[in-house]
């Protein structure tokens, strides 16, 4: 019995006592997740994706300047402005829009193609609508429209725009997009006229041509902008009226 109490004393005590020794080799219950919890962890930083970037911080498009011989001087002028400056020049503000559109886009590929064959050793056109093609800076037409340029000048403006980018090519090459005020009726070849054959300028028929005022005016080769002016009366696109004054060209 004696035996007895003294095992169950020294179990009891051996239960009681060690934690306590072991008390500064441990740290006390939860204090480990104290800790954890107490102790900031480091932000974590997410991606920021940049935003897209708005029309109004994009770079504006290049401009593409040309050499152009003005009155003998070679002087550089931004594409788009000889452009309203050259169709404004070569056909009346008065026609219809299309086919001041057919215009604009014959003058961009006759340049287009003179990029690759200049005209003039020292410029790629003239300013002389007989030698190349007519040209004065849109605003100088202020004096002789009148009260009429805003409206005119708007029309060519967005017959050049609307037509951005378009040219004449044939077999995938550009054309010498040739023209003329108005014939007899009936084009001419560039054989008939020049003595060389070119498969884009044939004879085709431009009846309307009979009724300009003033007869026929021009070589007579490639389009008639009178004819382009009747067509266009007639609800015919501009793509429609270069491929009827260009044999077998496309449009894009």
């Amino acid at each position: 019995m004696k035996r007895t109490l003294l095992v169950s004393l020294a179990l009891f005590l051996a239960a009681f006592l060690i934690p306590l020794l072991t008390t500064g080799q441990s740290n006390p219950p939860g204090q480990a997740l104290e800790e954890a919890e107490e102790t900031p962890l480091p932000p974590v930083e997410s991606p920021v994706a940049e935003p897209p970037a708005s029309p109004s911080s994009l770079p504006p498009p290049e401009k593409t300047a040309i050499t152009v011989l003005v009155n003998g001087t070679p002087a550089e002028i931004d594409l788009q402005e000889y452009l309203y400056g050259s169709v404004a020049a070569e056909m009346p503000a008065l026609y219809p829009e299309e086919a001041l559109k057919a215009q604009a886009v014959a003058i961009r590929t006759f340049v287009a193609h003179a990029m690759e064959v200049p005209y003039h050793e020292n410029a790629l056109v003239c300013a002389e609508w007989e030698c190349c093609l007519a040209y004065a800076p849109l605003s100088s037409r202020a004096g002789d429209w009148g009260e009429g340029y805003e409206e005119w000048s708007q029309k060519i403006i967005a017959a050049v725009d609307e037509t951005d980018g378009v040219v004449i090519t044939y077999e995938g090459e550009l054309i010498e997009a040739v023209f003329f005020a108005a014939t007899d009726g009936r084009t001419r070849s560039a054989a008939e006229v020049w003595g060389g054959e070119v498969p884009y300028l044939q004879s085709v028929d431009s009846a309307f041509d009979k009724e300009f005022p003033n007869g026929p005016r021009g070589h007579g080769v490639g389009m008639s902008q009178f004819g382009a002016r009747q067509l266009a009366l007639q609800g015919l696109t501009y793509e429609e009226i270069l491929q009827w004054y260009y044999t077998g060209v496309e449009v894009a």
